[in-house]
């Protein structure tokens, strides 16, 4: 719609409402009635007589008939103005004073037209909340990706799959709650403003704090206090979390996102594996999806088991290096730089470069999902050492389609010793200007001091696994509102 157009139409509905106003009606009543949403109705028997509500999302005058349709939640149902039937003046009032976009409730019976459409001859309407703006053209959908985006509530209204990812988001979480309640977990809360960020790699938001003058940061993750949890006797806990990350946007990334984490007394990473291969099959069908569907081109198949494939040996795959001739940083910077690992630089310690080097080489070909387990040990300073060789870690990640990972996995690190150095070793990292470090947290290496049990944890993107199952192409597509740069 051109903006002469717009301001036209914006003037034309400005008139309707003061028309109504003028005439005793008010156009937004805090009173609506309603017996039935437009499905139900739609399965009433021929001759019923219904209460409805919802918005005018079409309108077709023919002579004395006018033919729209009024849109709920539960979908579409053709309503029938007739002249006949309502009087030439309310007719009149109706073609006269209402828009597409209005919510309008309306008494009717219900009948099937000529072309046999099931719809409802109005007999009494009344408006309920007056539109002062249009909805998309034809509300055939915004074709601008970014105003889709930013304007989530039209698209909502206008583009049916958009509406379908939401509800499938929705159901998937629903699902997930099932889930962990069914096998003994305990859904908690733990703090989004911390005094200390801490349970991944990562660059965190600061925010500040007027009353107590003190700096404060939005979670990274909540896997510190979860673990605190386990430590004061709880062994089995999970939280859906908003978590904050102050990185770069991209088609996987977002800086505000949602993910599920949770934290299993007396079990180790290889349960975890076994509880994952459960759990997604059963979150694939209760959404309505197949273990075998097409994401991004390629055909996906969630049937476990899923292979177990340490990260030396995807290195040796794909890199054609073994990690274990690098055993320091220097050697493994010099190895990554004649690559072409682009992301490794001085700052970066071991871990972090071997990871930017399986990023590179490794995660662009996965496919199918894979349990990528023991990490180095300068990759994972939370994770328990392997008990056959403390270099590296119990940890996995599930990967799938292009290296996209789901979920990160731990055996957790209960020494308090052990956990000590790995901080220590981390704030070393942070001297060098990384930003992605881990600070060092004395009030956890307190908890750890009084006895974490042997205790296994995960982390999954909630958005990352929509994303997928539902075949996005941005992480934008399966977050309502997701952040975007200012329009001006």
């Amino acid at each position: 719609m051109k903006m002469a157009d717009q301001n036209k139409e914006d003037v034309i509905r400005l008139k309707h409402l003061d028309q109504l106003r003028a005439t005793g009606v008010n156009p937004f009543p805090s009173a609506v009635e309603r017996d039935y949403t437009l499905l139900e109705a739609k399965n009433r028997p021929a001759d019923s007589i219904v209460k409805i509500v919802g918005r005018l999302m079409s309108r077709r005058a023919m002579g004395k008939l006018c033919f729209c349709h009024l849109r709920d939640e539960s979908g579409l149902l053709q309503v029938v103005f007739s002249e006949a039937e309502l009087g030439q003046e309310k007719y009149d009032f109706f073609l006269n004073n209402y828009d597409i976009g209005d919510f309008v409730g309306i008494t009717g019976k219900i009948f099937t037209t000529h072309k046999g459409e099931i719809s409802v001859l109005v007999n009494q309407f009344e408006i309920i909340s007056k539109a002062l703006l249009p909805l998309p053209e034809k509300w055939h959908g915004l074709t601008n990706i970014e105003e889709r985006y930013r304007k989530r509530y039209l698209d909502l209204l206008s583009n049916e799959e958009s509406m379908r990812v939401a509800k499938t988001r929705s159901l998937l979480v629903r699902e997930l709650r099932h889930y962990f309640d069914d096998r003994g977990f305990f859904e908690v809360e733990t703090p989004v403003l911390q005094t200390l960020y801490g349970g991944a790699l990562a660059k965190p938001f600061i925010t500040h704090h007027n009353a107590l003058g003190l700096d404060l940061y939005l979670r990274i993750a909540p896997e510190l206090y979860l673990k605190q949890l386990i430590v004061g006797g709880f062994e089995k806990v999970y939280e859906i979390a908003k978590c904050f990350r102050n990185e770069g946007i991209d088609e996987n990334h977002n800086p505000e996102f949602t993910q599920i984490e949770f934290y299993w007394a007396y079990a180790n990473y290889r349960d975890l594996m076994v509880l994952m291969e459960d759990l997604l099959p059963k979150l694939i069908t209760a959404i309505g999806g197949s273990l075998k569907f097409e994401s991004h081109g390629h055909a996906v198949d969630f049937t476990p088991p899923y292979p177990r494939v340490t990260m030396r040996d995807l290195m040796k795959q794909h890199a054609q290096i073994d990690i274990e001739d690098y055993p320091d940083q220097m050697s493994m910077l010099k190895i990554a730089q004649k690559l072409g690992a682009d992301d490794a630089d001085p700052t970066s310690d071991r871990g972090k470069i071997i990871d930017d080097i399986y990023k590179k080489f490794a995660r662009p070909l996965i496919v199918n999902p894979i349990f990528m387990i023991d990490h180095p040990v300068e990759l994972s300073p939370l994770s328990k050492r392997h008990a056959d060789d403390p270099r590296y870690v119990e940890r996995f990640q599930l990967l799938c389609v292009g290296g996209n990972e789901l979920c990160n996995a731990f055996s957790e690190l209960n020494d308090p010793v052990d956990q000590e150095q790995r901080f220590k070793e981390q704030s070393k990292n942070q001297a060098t200007g990384n930003e992605e470090t881990m600070p060092y947290d004395a009030d956890f290496i307190t908890a750890l001091k009084h006895g974490l049990p042997p205790t296994a944890g995960l982390g999954m993107g909630i958005d990352r696994l929509v994303k997928l199952l539902v075949n996005a192409k941005n992480l934008k597509e399966v977050i309502l509102f997701p952040t975007l740069r200012p329009e001006h």
